[in-house]
């Protein structure tokens, strides 16, 4: 039996709908960010971003999401600074923003840390509370091509 990786699933589906991305970025890219953030980028965010370096700034995919170019990606406090209390989401300087739907309608976020995790929780960001999706990256990919109704997901965290 063959082996397709979650993040090759990914592309043939964007592939099969008909949306560009773009060619990866390299390590010394993935190096600089980790060493400007002070971050490290778990093993299945980094084979994304060496794989594909999100979509270009005029395409999304069918549901209107645009997953982001790594240089795009932003700290929660920079890239939404009104999302970026305490009394929204916890250590709010941990997550990054990736991706968005409907040009910023909500956006999509990651937990990084310094040290190495295997829980990097990605949350729906923009409502009035967080949404708490999935505890990595890995699981966003491989629910993605099936269903992206938890792209719109209705429970929160609180």
């Amino acid at each position: 039996m063959l082996f397709i990786s979650n993040v090759q699933r990914l592309k043939n589906h964007w592939l099969s709908h008909d949306v560009k991305f773009n060619v990866g970025v390299s390590e010394t890219a993935l190096a600089a960010f980790e060493h400007e953030f002070s971050v490290s980028l778990p093993p299945d965010l980094r084979d994304y971003f060496l794989a594909v370096d999100g979509v270009p700034e005029d395409e999304t995919d069918e549901e209107m999401i645009r997953f982001w170019k790594l240089e795009e990606v932003k700290a929660l406090p920079t890239g939404a600074p009104n999302y970026a209390s305490a009394d929204y989401i916890d250590n709010p300087e941990s997550l990054f923003l990736f991706a968005d739907y409907s040009l910023w309608a909500h956006a999509y976020a990651i937990r990084l840390l310094a040290a190495p995790s295997d829980r990097n929780e990605i949350f729906i960001i923009g409502g009035e509370y967080p949404i708490l999706l999935f505890k990595s990256f890995s699981e966003l990919v491989e629910a993605y091509p099936t269903d992206k109704g938890f792209m719109f997901a209705q429970s929160s965290i609180r």
